[in-house]
């Protein structure tokens, strides 16, 4: 009976996955195919001339190489001032003991549940006053100091034992010492996973540049593809090999950090 239960959630596992490869398996097949080949009354799903011509076309006639970059600058920026601001005030809910933390924490993790749209407005009134609107900087800033990483980090950081820091402490180190060279060791795959987190949600984010961002050099890749559809008509197999180059900086992180991300959430106890 175990046996037979064992079957048929694995049978539903693969189906899931199925679910979730086939798109992917269809996005890297039609972006080796020509547009002929997309448009047509007899469809086939592999190509029948597989080429790289919608890569070329994508890297000559755009400036898909200068949104990567941008990209990435926002991005990688982005993950790393999430994590200064995040570890410190992670750190500072799961250890440090001042009057108000449980309204202060729950007020932060409040901000979870706050539609992003709903700060559109606010947010483009603020950085068009601070004069940031169609700058990278107006990208970047929103998404800094994310409250479900000050959560992951908290989680973590609680389950380290107190005895380390007590001992520290009576060795002469400072509460800096102590949070720079044990907690924030101790704490690697935890810190991994808002890294990924934040890098992840920053290169995914579409609404938020496309409003703040009017100038077509200073596109990240998602606002760059969209407009795709604008500048060549409606080409498809073009569409879809920029998002398959969209998707490989993502992969690759994915692919160096995975093991890091898996240890971090099962360590922090988020289920589901």
């Amino acid at each position: 009976m175990n046996n037979n239960k064992k079957n048929i959630i694995r049978i539903i596992e693969i189906f899931c996955i199925l679910i979730w490869v086939f798109p992917l398996v269809w996005l890297i097949i039609t972006s080796l195919k020509l547009e002929n080949e997309v448009i047509t009354k007899t469809f086939s799903f592999f190509p029948n001339h597989p080429t790289f011509a919608n890569y070329i076309k994508a890297f000559q006639s755009t400036n898909i190489l200068r949104w990567l970059i941008n990209s990435i600058i926002v991005s990688t920026l982005t993950m790393l001032f999430t994590l200064i601001a995040d570890a410190p005030i992670a750190y500072a809910f799961a250890k440090i003991k001042f009057p108000g933390r449980g309204i202060i924490f729950w007020l932060v993790m409040a901000g979870m549940m706050i539609p992003p749209q709903v700060l559109i407005v606010p947010l483009y009134l603020q950085f068009n006053q601070m004069g940031l609107i169609n700058t990278l900087a107006a990208v970047m800033l929103p998404r800094i100091a994310l409250p479900i990483g000050i959560f992951i980090l908290k989680q973590f950081f609680e389950g380290i034992p107190n005895a380390l820091e007590e001992a520290a402490f009576i060795d002469g180190a400072s509460r800096i010492r102590i949070f720079t060279q044990i907690i924030i060791p101790l704490g690697k795959s935890a810190i991994v996973t808002v890294v990924i987190l934040s890098f992840i949600n920053t290169w995914n984010d579409f609404l938020w540049p496309l409003i703040v961002i009017n100038d077509t050099l200073k596109y990240t890749i998602t606002v760059g593809i969209a407009n795709f559809q604008g500048t060549h008509g409606t080409e498809y197999s073009l569409i879809m090999a920029g998002a398959v180059i969209a998707s490989l900086p993502q992969f690759v992180f994915y692919f160096f950090f995975k093991k890091n991300i898996i240890e971090g959430i099962a360590m922090s106890g988020i289920k589901g």
